[in-house]
């Protein structure tokens, strides 16, 4: 039986996945994550938000109006690497 090959597309998105990281090795900007995956920073926010099981975290101090965000890198390269090992 051979090997199926990996897709150069694949490839090249975990490429970019550990130049992200290499980028921002303690947490990644959430505009960073967003651009990476194609999605639009408020349809980030919510996903974090509204799902206890993200890779990112929010809060909002008392007397804020905004919410901040943390998005861990390790956390993030093993959310994104799911399956995948490393």
């Amino acid at each position: 039986m051979s090997e199926i090959p990996v897709p150069e597309c694949v490839v090249d998105k975990l490429l970019e996945l550990n130049q992200l990281a290499e980028q921002y090795p303690d947490s990644i900007p959430l505009p960073a994550v967003a651009g990476f995956m194609g999605v639009a920073d408020e349809g980030l926010r919510a996903y974090i938000d509204n799902n206890p099981n993200a890779f990112g975290f929010s809060w909002k101090r008392i007397g804020a109006v905004n919410r901040a965000y943390k998005i861990p890198t390790i956390r993030f390269y093993a959310w994104y690497r799911n399956g995948l090992g490393l």
